[in-house]
């Protein structure tokens, strides 16, 4: 199988690095960084990864003659896993009460009413609830979950899933990847997977709320698995294969909407997608859906022109809409049959309707000779965190009436290749880079509808820098690049949310934190699969913080749906989305 479609699962199990503050090296990188907030109470606040019970004793024995005075250290660190969360800024944006994960977020907001908030969620109980003997409480009938708010983010009104689908009688669940944005009437558009779990038939589908979304008198469950109707969501099925045991496959798709009142196809929804043939090549898809989802056809992709060319191995097909509804498609074309080199990232533009791309612009490219950055590779996985990640890029355009300009962010691997086997000694690429050990966050903009990119600058400083997104303040035209990164941890362990910010349109940026707190993502039992044969790790139910986080802002407020595990359940603390509400005035 196409090596693009495994993204590698890295369960890294450190060790406590077994180091007092007081005996930690006097280096400016540990110096100027902010006192951590550890999960361990004290003592072993001083500690890295979560201590057991025993271990907690074994320390306490141990440091019984330690006392607290001269650093302050114990005092500014207490916190414990005893209470039912830990004290951030976020509210976890889900309810369930099982304890298994859920992850790959997407979020949008009403710009006509941002007291309607939408998030949307991989959710793993689908797989586990009814199949194991487990306390799961409601059992999920599709991976495809969603939670509203109806006061902007500070409380959950609803969460549940989406409905599935039986296009031509095959039953295909609402399969997640996620991809969500507000229709022009006040609804929600919200795209995913969708895939038989017996036959491998797949497709794309995409779901439109009605007003019982926000009516609090009225339940969004779906009665079952098998079930392909709700009171709050209608759905469609765009395109797919769905033959017994399908030797094509759709995969990761996006949405945007054309929210020009003068363009033709105002309100129209566009879903792009990658598309992979049996022989493991790929191609970007395009379909355009009606605002009622009546109509929906292909506009790039089966017997229309593929916006993607030539490209052969494309992936994260992510199309944005213009103010004059003009259409945007973004893609990297990675590698080789036998490399993940040169890695290529491009954009095609068409007029309104997706029907006439023009030629492909190279926006950057990395990894190997005759590149814009031959030294950077695509990060397989990080040396010293959980991620499910690659190369995956973020395309936003400015709706304000400051600009129309396009942004582009994509994470590469700056250094460092752990693990990176000759071809002859593992069945893997020629260039493999394996784990890497240092990331970088890459960012260009385009004044001129997508002819001309500037020059990529870095972002991030060093450190795990992973998933980037960009988004644009569609009434002040701010531009944020939010990502996961570990540079407030010493150990380059702990995850915590930053916003890369511009308020000059993409020329220069400041950083400013999003969490409050670091998240400490292994103190997730779901991150290890006890069961294994000969205990050789892995993940029980993939709760990788992958494949990415988004956000979305409006009139100067920040929402940022992420993956975290700050709340305790069943006794520890495990992996779900969190939303965090910010006003741009307190990220200057």
């Amino acid at each position: 199988m196409r090596f693009l479609k495994v993204f590698l699962i890295i369960a890294v199990a450190f060790l406590s690095v077994l180091a007092l503050p007081s005996l930690m090296p006097s280096d400016s990188r540990f110096s100027l960084r902010p006192i951590m907030v550890s999960y361990n109470p004290y003592p072993a606040n001083n500690f890295h990864a979560p201590l057991s019970s025993m271990g907690l004793i074994g320390l306490a024995n141990a440091t019984a003659t330690i006392q607290t005075s001269g650093s302050g250290t114990a005092a500014s660190q207490s916190s414990s896993p005893s209470g039912q969360s830990i004290r951030q800024n976020a509210l976890r944006f889900t309810i369930d009460n099982s304890y298994f994960p859920q992850t790959e977020t997407t979020i949008a907001i009403d710009p006509g009413n941002t007291s309607h908030v939408l998030g949307g969620f991989n959710d793993q109980k689908f797989f586990f609830c009814g199949a194991l003997p487990v306390e799961c409480g409601t059992i999920s009938s599709s991976i495809s979950g969603f939670t509203s708010s109806t006061d902007g983010g500070k409380t959950i009104a609803k969460s549940n899933d989406i409905p599935n689908i039986a296009p031509f009688g095959v039953l295909l669940n609402s399969f997640g990847d996620p991809s969500v944005a507000p229709s022009v009437d006040g609804n929600f558009f919200y795209a995913s997977l969708a895939i038989s779990r017996s036959s491998f038939a797949n497709g794309i589908m995409i779901a439109k709320s009605n007003s019982s979304l926000f009516d609090n008198s009225v339940s969004c469950d779906t009665a079952s698995p098998i079930s392909t109707s709700n009171a709050c969501w209608n759905t469609v099925f765009i395109f797919g294969n769905l033959a017994r045991f399908a030797s094509t496959f759709e995969d990761k798709d996006r949405i945007t909407v054309d929210r020009n009142p003068a363009s033709p196809f105002y309100g129209s929804v566009y879903v792009g997608w990658d598309h992979f043939d049996s022989d493991g090549t790929s191609s970007s898809y395009l379909a355009r859906c009606d605002n009622n989802l009546s109509s929906c056809p292909l506009v790039s992709g089966g017997a229309q022109p593929i916006v993607s060319g030539s490209d052969i191995f494309p992936a994260w097909t992510t199309p944005v809409v213009d103010k004059n509804g003009n259409v945007y498609v973004t893609w990297c074309n990675f590698g080789t049959f036998t490399t993940f080199g040169p890695v290529s990232c491009r954009i095609s533009s068409s007029s309104p309707g997706g029907t006439s791309f023009g030629p492909a612009t190279t926006i950057l490219s990395f990894m190997g000779a005759d590149t814009t950055f031959p030294g950077y590779t695509v990060p397989l996985g990080w040396a010293t965190e959980t991620f499910r990640t690659f190369s995956l890029p973020s395309l936003a355009v400015d709706l304000s009436d400051r600009s129309n300009n396009l942004y582009f962010a994509i994470q590469v691997c700056a250094s460092g290749h752990y693990y990176a086997f000759p071809s002859d000694v593992a069945p893997v690429a020629n260039d493999n880079p394996g784990d890497c050990g240092n990331g970088a966050i890459l960012f260009s903009r385009s004044t001129n509808g997508g002819s001309v990119w500037s020059d990529p600058i870095s972002l991030s400083k060093p450190a795990v820098n992973d998933q980037p997104f960009v988004t644009v303040d569609s009434l002040t035209g701010q531009v944020y690049v939010v990502y996961y990164t570990t540079q407030f941890d010493q150990w380059n362990h702990r995850i915590d949310v930053v916003a890369s910010v511009s308020n000059n349109r993409g020329q220069n940026f400041h950083q400013s934190r999003v969490t409050s707190v670091s998240n400490e993502p292994n103190s997730d039992p779901n991150m290890y699969n006890y069961i294994r044969p000969n205990g050789i790790g892995g993940s029980f139910s993939v709760p990788q913080y992958g494949d990415y986080i988004e956000a979305t802002a409006r009139g100067g407020t920040l929402w940022v749906l992420f993956t975290g595990n700050y709340q305790s359940e069943d006794g520890t603390f495990q992996t779900d989305p969190f939303l965090a509400v910010l006003n741009s005035q307190g990220m200057l």
